[in-house]
């Protein structure tokens, strides 16, 4: 299964270059012993001068934030325009995209939403292989691994579930019945609610770096030169070299680099320096 480039669709020729939360959250935090705040600027600089377009995915908006800088998501997307990304380019979610598949003819494409699940989920286990791709399957896996079995893992099931428990009809209670939660010491039930809020910031932390990588490769796969396109991170795992051996394999489209190597690439490729603009 391969990803097929589907040139043409989005008539932007500008490169898509598409920051990972890391690069985000550096520049938010505005450090300025920080040398990827200096880069990110460039970044910005070059997007502003129409060089290249910056895009920030969906995922960004789902990652936890720091309790003393938490934005709304309407304040989020407001601060990224603030910043020259157009509104378009916000929070930008996963687009279907077609594959070429072995043993058809060379010139069919398939679109094929399982297709689009496997390639999201091949993404994931190649980024983080001990890290299930299903939240439920790594919430069993993690109780098995640290032995929290009988009512204890009950009342961690229904813990979970009761954050997403609505009232179905008239006759059935305002609030989910937690029998098992109930039957626990204070103690116990406050270990398990920590407990959980590890578990889902663990794997909500895979989880989203793998869907800021899939939302950039579906939504480059839609411009006119999806080879120029950049996955901008500082995250040492995209770097690794079972990683990049894995993600190639999939011949998913442009590259993926560190900041630093992302500015020189799209300073070459688009023939401008950044002497040329103004970086502030």
């Amino acid at each position: 299964m391969q990803v097929e480039k589907q040139r043409g669709g989005n008539p932007a020729e500008r490169p898509l270059v598409t920051l990972d939360n890391n690069v985000v959250v550096a520049y938010r935090n505005n450090d300025p012993n920080d040398a990827l705040v200096q880069l990110a600027r460039q970044l910005r600089a070059l997007n502003r001068a129409g060089v290249i377009t910056l895009n920030v995915t969906l995922s960004t908006a789902l990652e936890e934030q720091r309790p003393d800088a938490e934005l709304t998501m309407h304040e989020y997307a407001t601060w990224l325009q603030e910043q020259g990304i157009d509104r378009c380019n916000i929070f930008t979610s996963s687009r279907t995209i077609g594959f070429r598949v072995p043993s058809t003819d060379p010139n069919t494409i398939t679109f094929d939403f399982q297709l689009e699940r496997a390639l999201n989920e091949r993404i994931h286990r190649i980024l983080f292989p001990k890290t299930p791709f299903s939240w439920f399957e790594y919430r069993n896996q993690e109780c098995t691994r640290q032995n929290i079995v009988g009512i204890k893992r009950d009342a961690l099931i229904e813990l979970d579930a009761r954050d997403f428990y609505f009232q179905s009809s008239p006759q059935a209670p305002e609030q989910m019945l937690t029998p098992a939660l109930d039957a626990l010491e204070q103690t116990e039930r406050e270990e398990m609610h920590m407990l959980l809020k590890r578990l889902r910031r663990r794997w909500m932390n895979a989880k989203n770096d793998a869907l800021g990588l899939y939302g950039h490769i579906t939504n480059a796969v839609h411009t006119i030169y999806p080879d120029r396109a950049v996955f901008v991170t500082n995250d040492n795992n995209f770097f690794k070299q079972t990683k990049v051996a894995g993600l190639r394999e999939l011949n998913i489209p442009g590259r993926i680099l560190r900041p630093a190597d992302a500015v020189v690439f799209l300073c070459s490729i688009t023939g401008v320096s950044l002497a040329d603009i103004t970086v502030e």
